[in-house]
């Protein structure tokens, strides 16, 4: 009996030793989101798993892995169990910008957004818009098409992101000019910046506008950059819905 016994200990510390207490993580390698947006983490074990943040100025997590974009910043969550961790990079972006590809065709746009909420046969697809808001701080994202491709979008966020709107840009663009222009008896200001600090080498341009939509929102317009003074009218013409 006790050889036995002793043969069943020693199996049991076998099976111990060779069970897998991996972390199966089925994910990016880097998680990006939006401020305010939740995101859950695909990731699984034998043993419990728990979640933390380096930095829950930023970025927090439930105990069930649930990740939430509380500032615009990065933080590391660590995922854990009893043996192992992995750190997964967080980036908490302002918002989602629309692709630039100028040129796309409306199904390359699909493939890339989905079907859009409505949209005017093939010249205007809109994304969120009313209730459905498109993220957490877009309410509203649209394309523009003249002959199956795509030129312009529009993009609609709320405006008490104001100042986190104006670091973005600063950051990723270069200012360039305000254009003024009245429509409709409405005086309208445009606050253009490039992608280059070269108007030369620019390709894309971005106007911001306020008090934009039914909501009073500010709206950003992506186009391709042409000259500047040639697009004047009619850029601001086709920023007013």
């Amino acid at each position: 009996m006790k050889k036995i016994a002793l043969i069943l200990s020693f199996a049991c510390i076998i099976l111990t030793s060779c069970k897998d207490n991996s972390i199966k993580y089925n994910g990016p390698d880097v998680i990006n989101i939006v401020l305010k947006e939740y995101y859950n983490i695909d990731a699984e074990s034998n043993d419990p798993l728990s979640y933390s943040s380096d930095n829950k100025r930023n970025v927090t997590v439930s105990d069930d892995g649930v990740i939430y974009g509380k500032n615009v910043g990065e933080a590391n969550v660590t995922i854990s169990n009893s043996e192992n961790e992995l750190n997964i990079p967080v980036i908490v972006n302002l918002f989602e910008e629309p692709t630039v590809n100028f040129g796309a065709t409306t199904s390359e746009i699909k493939s890339l957004y989905g079907e859009p909420k409505r949209n005017s046969g093939d010249s205007v697809f809109v994304y969120g818009s009313g209730q459905d808001w498109y993220s957490p701080t877009v309410w509203e994202m649209d394309f523009f098409f003249h002959n199956n491709k795509y030129y312009e979008s529009n993009l609609y966020i709320q405006k008490d992101l104001d100042l986190l709107l104006n670091k973005y840009l600063e950051e990723n663009y270069f200012y360039s000019q305000e254009l003024i222009d009245t429509i409709n008896g409405e005086i309208i200001n445009l606050y253009i910046y490039l992608d280059s600090p070269n108007a030369d080498e620019a390709k894309v341009i971005v106007g911001k506008q306020y008090n934009a939509g039914p909501y009073n929102d500010i709206l950003l317009v992506y186009a391709p950059f042409e000259a500047v003074s040639s697009r004047k009218t009619d850029f601001i013409s086709r920023s007013r819905k």
